[in-house]
């Protein structure tokens, strides 16, 4: 277990989700307006993208045992709003998808002990946890918008 391979497979369960859109696995900026928009259109052009970035990592040591790291990770959905085709729906929908695509599979693919983790600063949690859906500028566009943690326990043996 390792960071790189929690990365990188929870970019695998994001990529998997279908209509995600584009996935970046660190927090995209740009100075210029037109060129961050287009860091975040998928291949019709429109605004529909994703990113996640660790935001906290906690350590605990079990006595006389294993050490855990907590990683907890934001993901930043958003997506483009058109109101005439009630894509408000369209982006509830999927983002229940986003949430289910985590709950089958609770270990990452054996990069990690666990997404439900029992301490932390999520202790209890079970998956991904969707905190925020609002509409929200995002570089001057009207956008759907999600915020999403996910806590995954990374074991390391003392």
């Amino acid at each position: 277990m390792s960071l790189a391979d929690i990365r990188e497979q929870i970019k695998v369960v994001l990529v998997g989700v279908p209509g995600i859109g584009v996935v970046h696995d660190y927090e995209r900026m740009a100075i210029d307006r037109n060129k961050f928009l287009d860091l975040y259109k998928d291949a019709s052009g429109r605004i529909n993208g994703c990113t996640f970035a660790r935001e906290k990592r906690p350590k605990k040591q079990m006595t006389m045992g294993e050490t855990e790291k907590a990683h907890v990770f934001v993901i930043r959905r958003i997506m483009g709003l058109k109101d005439a085709e009630a894509t408000g729906i369209i982006f509830d929908d999927h983002l229940e998808s986003l949430g289910d695509a985590f709950d089958d599979d609770d270990t990452l693919n054996d990069a990690c002990r666990t997404i439900n983790p029992d301490w932390g600063p999520m202790e209890g949690s079970v998956g991904l946890q969707i905190e925020t859906i609002e509409p929200r500028m995002f570089g001057g566009v009207l956008c759907h918008y999600a915020e999403c943690r996910l806590c995954v326990i990374e074991a390391q043996e003392n």
